[in-house]
């Protein structure tokens, strides 16, 4: 297996041919209706395997699997079986560009119907969600969730959860899969028309951070709050 591997073109997913497999525990990590994701993830285990395998399809069109595998082979599906699942599924049809990946374990098969499937393997930082959703220039706003799109607030950390975070005695080691937002007061401190975006302070609350976005505003150009998401 490849450490990472991105396939959507004819002559990479061949009808029938095995493209993925490892005998390591997968399961359903996220899924997102943005772009119609559906994210598999096997996680290190102490002694074992010290990486994280991301498996990623996307965009979906059907699915049909099992909320954990032991062992997994991914194939593309030969052309009879293909047809046959595809006629089971209204409205999807593989040449407006879908191919059923069939995904094997423990005797069993499952499909799921997508264009294109991928994965990537290593070490996964604490604070990142999964190895296809990061922040880059073109999003600079820290991704909350394993995938991009809209965040269900199923990950937010309750105020407890901060003070817990804020201990010294917490686990350094403890994975940031939950966030909770923070209010950061920005101000242009620019002066002759040259802009100069300053942070001014960060506040738990929004009540609080309009108190001294009122306390400001007379003081410099403009200023303004923006929410950021805190790893917990």
């Amino acid at each position: 297996m490849m450490a990472s591997a991105w396939l959507k073109q004819d002559h990479e997913l061949v009808p029938g041919a095995e493209i993925f497999r490892s005998d390591r525990r997968f399961a359903m990590e996220a899924y997102s209706a943005s772009h119609g994701q559906l994210l598999l993830r096997s996680n290190p285990v102490d002694d074992e395997h010290e990486t994280t395998i991301d498996l990623l399809f996307k965009p979906l069109a059907a699915i049909k699997i099992r909320d954990r595998f032991a062992g997994l082979v991914i194939r593309c599906a030969a052309v009879e079986e293909a047809h046959l699942i595809l006629m089971s599924i209204p409205d999807v049809r593989a040449d407006h560009g879908y191919r059923v990946f069939v995904l094997e374990s423990e005797g069993r098969s499952d499909y799921v119907v997508s264009m294109a499937v991928g994965w990537e393997e290593g070490i996964l930082s604490r604070v990142q969600g999964s190895f296809f959703n990061s922040a880059d220039a073109y999003l600079r706003r820290w991704p909350t969730d394993p995938l991009d799109g809209l965040n269900a607030g199923f990950n937010a950390a309750s105020v407890q959860d901060l003070v817990d975070a804020l201990n010294p005695e917490h686990d350094p080691q403890t994975r940031r899969d939950r966030f909770r937002y923070v209010f950061v007061l920005m101000a242009d401190v620019g002066q002759d028309e040259r802009p100069k975006i300053s942070g001014a302070g960060v506040f738990l609350t929004e009540a609080d951070a309009e108190e001294a976005q009122a306390l400001l505003a007379p003081k410099v150009a403009s200023c303004w709050i923006e929410m950021l998401p805190v790893a917990m």
